[in-house]
């Protein structure tokens, strides 16, 4: 028996073995790290640890509340309160009746113990709260009707909701379905549509995870199954599954960013760091553990590096076939250089003799045909030659925008060319 986080085998004699209050994980002594919770003392992981300080730290600096406009919503997602306030306004009357019912529910029902614990320092339980709620859902659901609602749209506004007022709440889900495909509109995830744009984004997936990473045929196969059965439901809830630290830090980059893309790479990532237990029994469970933001970090890294490595090769390639072409040109302008100087030395010797002229004029004519000739193929070598430098160019870079689509979709631009065109269809 190993401990869950270091993996490093129990000893008998100084390697005692203990569970984390917190996730149930068996650990290690040097994995554990006493907390106190108001007068009482647990013992939990240092995974866990870090999560708690991540949770409290936030709450502290960015002054979070329920309901309430933070320093981050005001500084980060949103540009102006004010404007929001006077264009976004909620639903008095609810049009929804089941929307009510299920966030009473939901409520109800705790999430993973991480996000839970968020909540629990945060939200109250009063019925303001499932007021709240409930309005901004049926508020943003009657006034986007395609994309519609399932469950997780409530989960995703009673998170949004410990950071902001509502009517930025609802501008905030706003934006964010404005931004993602329409594979992810729960009203088109109804329709026979999507069974087939399914097919295709589970495709994309795998794909996607092949090329990224350097896998074993035994995981792209868990990660093959795992996409087919889990996919939908981490992008659905835009990872709200994960720990508070890593869900976080993954709807923030997502809020933030222009690029309709940034939910399949945290995905593909989250494969990667969980390529190894992504069959294991709660798998779900474990995957919330194991998912931290150091991890995600690292591999958003190496992805960068991939990418950076690879557009150097496109610039040293293009670079390459420029001075190809420049040296072409360079070898046909000695050659006309050559030409010219013989046919001064041949002027300078008729002088020498009548018959000598004669027969330097012959010469001499005969090379400035061939000059004039030359120049004439120099010309068109010219123009071929910058045609062919543009071609060059533009095939090598096409040719490793090819390799690079075919082993990564790590170009945005790419790979929003692809989405625009999965919205187009």
């Amino acid at each position: 028996m190993s401990c869950d986080i270091c993996k490093k085998p129990f000893n008998i004699l100084w390697r005692r073995d203990t569970k984390c209050k917190r996730c149930n994980r068996i650990i290690c002594t040097d994995c554990s790290k006493l907390q106190q919770v108001r007068d009482v003392f647990r013992n939990i992981c240092k995974v866990c640890m870090q999560d708690c300080e991540t949770i409290r730290k936030i709450i502290s600096e960015s002054l979070l509340a329920w309901n309430h406009n933070s320093e981050i919503a005001k500084r980060y997602w949103v540009k102006d309160v004010e404007f929001i306030k006077s264009m976004y306004k909620l639903n008095k009357e609810i049009k929804q009746s089941n929307i009510a019912r299920d966030v009473k529910t939901i409520l109800q029902t705790p999430m993973n113990y991480s996000i839970q614990e968020f909540l629990n320092l945060l939200i109250f339980n009063n019925r303001d709260v499932e007021v709240t709620i409930t309005n901004v859902v049926d508020t943003f659901v009657t006034r986007n009707p395609k994309v519609g609602y399932n469950q997780y749209l409530i989960k995703l506004t009673i998170f949004l909701l410990c950071f902001c007022k509502d009517y930025v709440c609802l501008k905030i889900l706003e934006d964010l379905y404005n931004k993602i495909p329409k594979q992810y509109y729960p009203e088109y995830q109804t329709t026979q549509e999507f069974i087939k744009d399914h097919d295709q984004m589970q495709h994309d997936a795998i794909q996607d995870v092949k090329f990224r990473f350097k896998l074993e045929q035994d995981q792209i196969m868990a990660a093959k199954q795992f996409i087919e059965s889990a996919m939908m439901h981490y992008k659905n809830q835009f990872f709200l599954n994960l720990t508070f630290s890593s869900a976080f830090y993954i709807l923030d980059k997502i809020i933030q960013s222009t690029d309709s893309t940034e939910i399949d790479k945290f995905f593909s990532v989250i494969i990667q760091i969980n390529i190894n237990q992504l069959q294991t029994k709660n798998s779900e469970l474990v995957i919330a553990r194991t998912t931290t933001v150091e991890g995600i970090k690292q591999y958003q890294n190496q992805l960068a590096k991939k990418r950076s490595s690879l557009y150097l090769s496109v610039d040293k390639c293009a670079q390459d076939a420029r001075q190809q072409s420049q040296q072409s040109c360079r070898t046909i302008q000695r050659k006309m250089d050559v030409s010219e100087f013989e046919v001064d030395e041949n002027e300078n010797l008729s002088h020498q003799s009548p018959t000598l002229l004669q027969s330097q004029k012959l010469e001499i004519t005969k090379l400035t045909q061939e000059l004039l000739s030359l120049e004439q193929q120099i010309n068109s070598l010219r123009i071929e030659n910058q045609q062919l430098e543009e071609i060059s160019v533009q095939n090598t870079a096409t040719l490793f925008k090819e390799y690079e689509n075919a082993i990564s979709d790590l170009i945005d631009k790419t790979e929003i060319l692809l989405k625009q065109q999965m919205m187009s269809g």
